[in-house]
């Protein structure tokens, strides 16, 4: 109790102006304490805003990579059916350009959202279908390809015996030979050779003609596959584009698309019935052998 009385009687002692700082100074202390807390907050909450804005940038970031990939891919997917027409490149080297970037693709999976996974999956299916559509309808013009190369040969080796006659005939006059027997067989022999090349050139030409004229319509049925899946190409690009916070018009695009194929169209017309033009049989006088 002595000791509870000295202490407020000691308590009593202090000018009140001490109170007023003491407690002045409190306050201040808590406004500070409050003042630290909640910059400590809004800091934490920057901090934490930062850091989800650069993962955002570095997601977005590693998706405009993937997907670029994959868009040069697809359009070497679509160039390839441009190859098809022509018969000299081998089937298996026809898809080549699109082979060799088909792993970006792949990589859409593992990052593109339901949408864009559903576009490019049923993208990459009507490609795959359009290529054997089209190689199953490529093997019959390789082959007739083939024999028209085979007549070429043997042209080429039924002209040179012909040749060696008409130089045995020449070699025969120049001598001063009298042997009409042995005359008379070297003329069967070109007269032989002439007949199986005239044959042979006549086959020939018909065989090109038919294959020219097969070719034509391949490259035309090409070209439509390529324009389906040019439309097919929309969704893709549509869902990427929201992806990637790229603002798009899809109806305003699928037109461009459109115009596009329209004045492919046009254009591919245009050029056959020009081709048609100039390859057609040139008038020859009566009883002459067309051109």
């Amino acid at each position: 109790m002595d000791v509870l009385t000295k202490l407020l009687e000691l308590i009593e002692k202090i000018p009140a102006t001490f109170w007023g700082i003491a407690i002045g100074s409190f306050f201040s202390l808590s406004g500070v304490a409050l003042t630290n807390r909640a910059n400590d907050r809004r800091l934490r909450a920057q901090l934490t805003h930062d850091r989800d804005m650069k993962t955002r940038e570095r997601e977005q970031s590693l998706r405009k990579d993937i997907y670029l990939a994959a868009a040069e891919a697809i359009s070497a997917g679509l160039l390839a059916i441009g190859r098809f027409p022509n018969l000299d490149i081998p089937n298996d080297k026809l898809t080549d350009p699109y082979t060799d970037k088909t792993p970006s693709i792949a990589k859409v999976h593992v990052i593109a959202t339901e949408e864009t996974t559903k576009a490019v999956a049923n993208f990459v299916g009507e490609l795959s279908a359009a290529y054997l559509r089209l190689l199953t309808k490529r093997y019959p013009l390789i082959a007739e390809k083939g024999q028209i190369t085979v007549m070429k040969g043997l042209l080429d080796s039924f002209g040179a015996v012909r040749d060696r006659m008409v130089e045995l005939m020449r070699q025969f006059n120049l001598d001063g030979k009298t042997d009409q027997q042995q005359f008379a067989a070297i003329q069967r022999n070109f007269d032989f050779e002439q007949h199986r090349i005239a044959e042979t050139v006549q086959e020939h030409d018909t065989r090109a003609a038919i294959l020219y004229s097969r070719q034509i319509e391949y490259m035309k049925e090409c070209i439509a596959e390529s324009n389906r899946l040019s439309r097919l190409l929309v969704p893709v690009v549509v869902a990427v584009r929201k992806e990637l916070e790229l603002p798009i018009n899809e109806v305003a695009y699928m037109g461009v698309i459109e115009g596009s194929i329209k004045k492919q169209e046009a254009s591919l017309e245009k050029f056959v019935q020009d081709i048609q033009r100039f390859t057609a049989p040139n008038p020859s006088p009566p009883g002459d052998v067309p051109q």
